[in-house]
């Protein structure tokens, strides 16, 4: 008995602490805090709700200058925010993060650098998904002329052009001018997982967006992205987005005129 009232007390106590913080100075000393990585926060229009000083120096705003209510629209080329609205619809919509992938930095459009970036969604005290937040590490230019970021961005880029055919790993190596076990340590070593694991990533992704913006069938969906069997991509589909497609075609399908960027 006597176990137990401490224990709900330190609980109350706990509940107690944790209702007196404040949550928003938490969150801005957080994201100044990360180590070479740009934080941000952005809400259900796309609009900067926060952020921290490395982002603000990656879009040159002065501190005098609050970019509060700007989107990617006032910085990038149109094709660069085409990408990254993408991400933030697929994390606002799917209710699940984007974890270290691969994008082109957000730069001028001739910029060949890169960024290693993960998006989550935020949510209201009612679970709804009310924006997103994100952060990305600039992958600088020595660390992109390296062979293992070089080949890996050689590989990437082929998958996300031709996720739909048969890529193998052996064929990416060979693209890349390295083994297939070098790709692989390369891949698991930036990204953490494997080069099928990040091909199935973008597939799923890809079939995110004909399930929302087409009238195909499934099986044809499943086979434009490149899966050959039907069940494969209905399993790969609900393990990373936590629905079946025929869920999320429910769920998203139509919608993609009525998001709000």
């Amino acid at each position: 008995m006597l176990v137990y009232i401490s224990r709900m007390k330190d609980n109350q106590g706990k509940q107690s602490f944790l209702d007196s913080v404040d949550w928003m100075e938490v969150t801005r000393q957080l994201g100044e805090l990360l180590p070479d990585q740009a934080f941000f926060i952005k809400d259900r229009q796309g609009r900067f709700m926060m952020q921290n000083r490395r982002l603000e120096e990656n879009c040159r705003i002065t501190r005098e200058k609050d970019p509060s209510g700007l989107t990617d629209d006032d910085f990038w080329s149109k094709e660069r925010v085409r990408m990254y609205l993408e991400g933030d619809r697929q994390v606002m919509q799917t209710g699940m993060p984007i974890v270290n992938e691969i994008a082109p930095a957000p730069e001028d459009a001739g910029s060949s650098n890169m960024i290693l970036y993960s998006k989550f969604p935020i949510k209201d005290k009612n679970g709804a998904v009310i924006g997103i937040g994100g952060f990305y590490k600039l992958l600088a230019d020595k660390e992109s002329s390296a062979s293992s970021l070089g080949n890996l961005y050689k590989a990437i880029q082929k998958m996300q052009q031709d996720y739909g055919e048969n890529l193998t790993t052996k064929e990416l190596a060979r693209l890349c001018n390295i083994s297939a076990s070098q790709l692989e340590r390369n891949f698991r070593k930036v990204l953490g997982y494997s080069p099928h694991e990040y091909l199935l990533r973008v597939r799923v992704r890809s079939a995110c967006r004909e399930l929302e913006q087409t009238n195909w069938t499934i099986a044809r969906i499943a086979q434009e992205c490149g899966f050959y069997d039907h069940s494969h991509f209905s399993r790969t589909f609900t393990k990373l987005t936590g629905v079946t497609p025929s869920a999320y075609r429910r769920r998203h399908g139509g919608k993609t005129q009525a998001m709000q960027y």
